[in-house]
């Protein structure tokens, strides 16, 4: 039996509906809300990843433009020293025109794409065709350097330019410094040769220097040659060196076997004619000028009988024989012997008051042939003259010798002068300082027969011998004396003498040539003492300064084709406190242009030559050390400018072991271009036999472009600038 089923109604809590709806809501917002924020979130990453690559496309793009500024300088570097490239002609013609300093622009020019193959290769490689790189280069000059001759200082400026259809135009810019510096020094590089101090060898018979310097067309250019007297010694005949009242010189000894050419129509080569044959002998090939003999007589009023023979040693003595010889007949009345020896009791034994001998130098006057000839410092005191002169006409010039013994022994030693004006004598070279040419003249009076008249009609031949006429420091006898008129411009006194007087100027400029300049001087007028190879204080012209000697070596010698190569770019300083010593003597080569400068040290060198002599030049110069020369060669050639002076705070007076000089180290040494030293230490370490040999190199005194360009290695300024 089924029962009906009652209908039951279930009732809902008030509100439920409205919970219900608002929970859908949430969910239906939520959803709405995730879908926004990842919508959002996506479009964000999309943006970031865009901006990403972008800033990855602009830093690689930023790199190529850099590869193109590095392609540019390059550009620069090969070019700015070369006058054959757009901006060398440039710069060159700026400094030509010798402009005032200031901000100014000198060179500028657009780089185009086609003209950076490096940098667009790599742009092709990395972003394909869609990019290319340009740019432009300026140079502007900023300031002028006042130094020997003008300098100019500025700046590189170097700006790369990228576009591309992806990305924005990129600009990059760097500026480097630039200095355009005149390598020339007008002062120095006008000497073949300068030397300070004085060297008491520079007439070494067995060392050598040569010194050619240019031969140009011009006949009123010439090099110069300057040879000081700095640190002269200090003897009875200049008590105070070099700084005594009177100017010590510098002598030269003409060696006439050799340097015959100089003479011109003054090499007279002759033997004396003497009565003697004998002496006519010995006198031959001795002197380079000899005059024929003379007729006293034509000068004898020139002196006094009374006053002016009496104190010559070898009348007198000749006087004393004919005393000796009458006096074994003093005792008898009458006789010649007894009148002589009557005269000398009356005289007092005075000679200069006895009319005998008043009466023989009148005969003598009357009958003698004076004579006198010219020779050299090795004829008399080398080898070859060590047996001339002493025989007896011929030894006047003893004297001198005897005089300057303890005087000032700096005058005895001598032989052969420098080859200054070339190994054949023919190139004109100006010589400053105090510095004359040194020969020697010997003077005699020829044998001579007296006519004596005796008692009872007779007469009497008397053969008096040769009378030699000494040196004399302070004039007492007739020899000394001056004599009118003068026998020639060279012989205003009699007596056997060195001829020091004479300019070596004289041999090319004439006797009227003017007196040798002084190149620079201090207080007193002492010459040659202040001259000091300078350069720019501020060191602004400087393009490379090294602190130490490793320095300098590490980065300016480079292997190049296998050997070490010196690379020069400007003015390089080395300041090494510690002094080492740069030693170049492993380097044979060398390129570019540059002068090297070394605070304090030597500097060692070998043989060294240009890779280039027309572009490439090279200057060493020391503040306080030594030229050295090292190397297994026998002869050692260098072409360089090389200077070693060390500047003093008295540079009137030094000490020799505080000079620097050249140290040859035992070998001949030839430089072409100059050399600049205080002292060359008596040639000590140049060997017998040896040769120090210096060219002028005429590129050095008439450089047609002394310029070297030197690009900074560092950035002094570097900026991006890019649209975002």
């Amino acid at each position: 039996m089924r029962h009906p089923v009652k209908s039951q109604t279930q009732t809902l809590p008030a509100g439920a509906h409205a919970r219900r709806g608002f929970v859908l809501f949430f969910v239906c917002v939520f959803a709405l809300m995730m879908m926004v924020l990842l919508i959002g979130l996506n479009v964000h990453k999309s943006g970031e990843i865009l901006q990403l690559s972008r800033s990855i496309e602009q830093e690689r793009i930023v790199f190529l433009v850099q590869a193109g500024i590095n392609e540019m300088l390059a550009g620069v570097k090969a070019g700015v020293n070369d006058r054959n490239t757009q901006i060398g002609r440039e710069i060159a013609e700026f400094w030509k025109l010798n402009p005032a300093g200031g901000n100014k622009v000198i060179y500028e020019a657009e780089i185009p794409a086609a003209r950076l193959p490096v940098a667009n290769g790599l742009v092709r490689d990395y972003l394909g065709a869609s990019a290319e790189i340009s740019g432009r280069i300026s140079i502007t000059v900023i300031d002028k350097i006042a130094a020997p001759r003008p300098s100019y200082i500025g700046y590189l400026e170097i700006v790369g330019k990228a576009k591309s259809r992806d990305v924005p135009e990129i600009r990059l810019k760097e500026r480097r410094e630039i200095r355009i510096v005149d390598l020339s020094y007008p002062f120095v590089d006008k000497y073949a040769l300068f030397v300070k101090s004085f060297c008491r060898q520079l007439s070494h018979p067995k060392k050598k220097i040569i010194v050619k310097g240019i031969a140009p067309d011009d006949p009123g250019i010439y090099s110069y040659v300057y040879l000081g007297n700095r640190s002269y010694p200090p003897c009875p005949e200049f008590p105070q060196g070099a700084k005594s009242a009177k100017t010590p010189p510098v002598l030269l000894d003409l060696f006439f076997r050799d340097d015959h050419h100089l003479l011109g129509s003054f090499y007279r080569p002759a033997p004396f004619q003497t009565v003697d044959p004998r002496f006519e002998q010995v006198s031959a090939g001795n002197f380079f000028f000899v005059i024929p003999p003379f007729d006293f007589k034509t000068i004898a009023n020139s002196y006094s009988v009374s006053t002016d023979f009496h104190n010559t040693p070898e009348l007198v003595n000749i006087y004393k024989s004919i005393l000796k010889t009458s006096s074994n007949y003093a005792g008898t009345e009458g006789t010649l012997g007894y009148m002589i020896a009557k005269d000398y009791q009356k005289a007092g034994g005075n000679p200069g008051n006895s009319e005998v001998f008043r009466s023989m130098v009148y005969s003598l006057m009357q009958n003698w042939k004076y004579q006198y000839g010219y020779t050299d410092y090795a004829s008399i005191a080398g080898d070859s003259g060590s047996s001339f002169v002493k025989e007896h006409p011929f030894s006047g010039i003893g004297e001198y010798f005897v005089e300057y013994s303890t005087r000032n022994p700096q005058r005895l030693v001598g032989g052969k002068m420098p080859v200054l004006f070339g190994e054949g004598r023919d190139i004109p070279v100006y010589v400053e300082g105090p510095v004359f040419l040194r020969f020697f003249k010997i003077a005699f009076l020829d044998q001579a027969k007296v006519k004596f008249e005796l008692f009872g009609g007779e007469t009497m031949d008397v053969t008096f011998p040769p009378v030699p006429l000494f040196y004399e420091e302070k004039p007492e006898t007739f020899a000394g004396k001056t004599c009118s008129p003068q026998i020639d411009e060279r012989t205003k006194v009699l007596m056997s003498a060195p001829i020091e007087s004479l300019s070596v100027n004289n041999l090319f400029f004439g006797a009227n040539v003017k007196k040798p300049k002084t190149p620079t001087s201090v207080s007193g007028g002492v010459e040659g003492y202040d001259v000091f190879p300078a350069f720019d204080p501020t060191l602004r012209s400087v393009a490379h300064l090294y602190k130490s000697v490793g320095d300098f070596v590490n980065e300016r010698i480079k292997m190049i084709g296998g050997k070490k190569v010196l690379d020069l770019d400007g003015v390089s300083m080395i300041l090494d406190p510690a002094g080492a010593p740069l030693d170049l003597s492993s380097v044979e080569k060398y390129r570019g242009k540059g002068r090297i400068i070394l605070q304090r040290g030597n500097c060692i060198v070998g043989n060294l030559s240009p890779i280039s002599l027309h572009a490439d030049t090279l200057g060493i110069y020391l503040m306080f050390g030594n030229i050295v020369v090292k190397s297994s060669a026998s002869v050692v050639s260098i072409y360089a400018s090389l200077a070693a002076s060390t500047n003093f705070r008295d540079n009137s007076s030094s000490s020799v072991s505080a000079e620097s000089g050249i140290d040859c180290g035992g070998k001949s040494v030839n430089i072409y271009g100059n050399l600049f030293v205080d002292n060359l230490f008596d040639l000590r370490t140049l060997p017998d036999g040896g040769k120090l040999t210096i060219v002028h190199d005429p590129n050095l005194y008439f450089p047609a472009y002394p310029v070297r360009v030197s690009i900074g290695e560092a950035r002094s300024l570097m900026a991006v600038d890019y649209d975002a």
